[in-house]
């Protein structure tokens, strides 16, 4: 069979109840649709590891027939406590991809739904939220159903210009500009209710980019202080971007006009030294906290560049997503992975979506056309 085969690659990210309060919850796939999925899986595929994925790939081996391979981003403590018993329940591999700046550094195992259906725990007992543990994610590699892969070192995005794009209210999505001031922060964030009171309401957010491809730019601290405190007297809990814009766009014209709200802009030198930070030290750690080999990168948000793939290869990784890139059919490219979420809230209708989305990504003709319609009919 050639090489050159379309396999799908499936990813998720968060599984089981949704958080009405985290600015991400629209990660978070429902736990019934998530199984109906694994049992449509099971049924209708065989699921291989990632490095199978990859021998295939690349001709060293023979494709089973329907291939699949699940992958799963960042890390979140949902994954092990709900995704993990499923996926032993059906035993189905697959690949999750973790950053070491957002895991749990604590020595620290806790239940999960094994232990609520032997009885060992209870369902409030479960809903914790956060970063998995490296003792969680080594008890993950002990029967060979889940790998560990590198999602680079920090999963964060740095403000590249003096372009605002938001300021700081309740409620807002801030864990890249606060996880950068206070790193050991980040794999708390979500269940800590004084994360976002780091820094004050009113400041400003600016244009920002994926870590991996940003030459960040420092702030002036005076600027920043001034739109605080142009915009105290604003409430914030009812935040409107042009409202707030409004009051410190004199402020704002003053400094740009004058150059002084960017004080610096990373150096190429010094960014480089910062990606070989995401990669190598990102490899490194997981293949020394896991005891496992690290050869698979997942590019966060999708953004890279060919450059940066060849540097990841250089730094001893096989392959990497294709993420923003159309890379087309390589043994060293992961992709275009096939994203999961909820269209219907129907079991039924949301499996036969999947499908749909499946068999178009594989070339089927039907398919294809249905989803090309399907699309026309919901404006794109």
């Amino acid at each position: 069979m050639s090489n050159l085969i379309k396999i799908p690659v499936i990813y998720y990210h968060s599984f089981g109840p949704m958080l009405k309060d985290w600015p991400k919850r629209f990660l978070t796939l429902d736990l019934k649709y998530f199984e109906r999925q694994l049992e449509y899986f099971k049924k209708s595929y065989n699921v291989i590891t990632l490095n199978e994925y990859y021998n295939i790939k690349s001709g060293s081996s023979v494709s089973p027939q329907n291939p699949l391979v699940i992958t799963i981003d960042d890390g979140y403590l949902d994954n092990w406590i709900w995704a993990f018993p499923l996926l032993k329940k059906y035993n189905l591999p697959a690949t999750i991809f973790v950053s070491p700046e957002m895991v749990d550094t604590r020595s620290i195992v806790r239940p999960n739904l094994e232990d609520l259906w032997k009885g060992k725990t209870t369902k409030g007992e479960l809903s914790v939220n956060g970063y998995m543990s490296w003792d969680e994610m080594k008890i993950m590699t002990t029967n060979g159903l889940i790998n560990f892969q590198s999602h680079t070192m920090s999963h964060t995005k740095y403000f590249v210009s003096d372009r605002i794009t938001g300021f700081h209210h309740p409620g807002a999505d801030c864990i890249y500009p606060i996880g950068n001031l206070f790193p050991e922060l980040k794999p708390f964030y979500i269940s800590n209710p004084d994360f976002e009171k780091k820094v004050p309401y009113g400041t400003p957010f600016f244009e920002w980019r994926s870590s991996i491809v940003a030459k960040k730019v420092d702030i002036n601290p005076d600027f920043v202080n001034e739109c605080v405190q142009a915009l105290k007297g604003l409430d914030l809990s009812n935040y409107d971007f042009k409202t707030a814009f409004n009051k410190v766009e004199p402020v704002y014209n003053d400094y740009r006009k004058d150059g002084k709200i960017i004080l610096s802009t990373e150096s190429d030198e010094a960014h480089k030294k910062r990606v070989l930070y995401e990669l190598v030290d990102s490899k490194n750690i997981i293949e020394e906290k896991l005891n496992t080999k690290v050869e698979f990168l997942a590019w966060p948000h999708g953004d890279h560049t060919e450059e940066l793939h060849e540097l990841a290869l250089k730094s001893g990784y096989k392959a990497t997503t294709t993420g923003n890139l159309k890379a087309g059919e390589r043994s060293d490219r992961i992709g275009p992975r096939i994203g999961i979420r909820i269209y219907y809230k129907n079991l039924m209708f949301d499996t036969m979506r999947l499908d749909l989305k499946i068999k178009a990504f594989k070339g089927n003709g039907v398919a294809g056309f249905v989803k090309s319609i399907y699309k026309a009919f919901k404006g794109g």
